[in-house]
């Protein structure tokens, strides 16, 4: 994505995030133990990062990984780069920073 410090050429309306997607590497779970990219779990939920939000999100920032469903948002291009916009109903989880 862009330097934090060029402005998007998109505004996020109401309670929509844009937001782009993680990568599917390697993991290191919560205990230290380094989890390669072929061991793949149901993908059920997924995680992306917020990029953009609208002036009405109150559950999440720029810069906060957020937990969603796998079908949630719809996809868009911005800037040569798939991202996709979600409504904050859709997020069930947020790490911040």
């Amino acid at each position: 994505m862009a330097d934090a410090d060029q402005k998007l050429p998109i505004k996020m309306l109401n309670d929509r995030l844009l937001v782009k997607l993680s990568e599917d590497g390697e993991r290191t779970s919560s205990g230290g133990i380094l989890i390669p990219a072929t061991a793949q779990m149901a993908k059920r939920l997924v995680w992306a990062e917020v990029v953009a939000l609208g002036q009405n999100v109150r559950a999440a920032e720029v810069g906060d990984r957020v937990l969603f469903g796998k079908y949630a948002g719809t996809e868009v291009k911005v800037e040569g780069e798939d991202l996709l916009v979600m409504k904050e109903d859709d997020i069930m989880a947020v790490i911040e920073g």
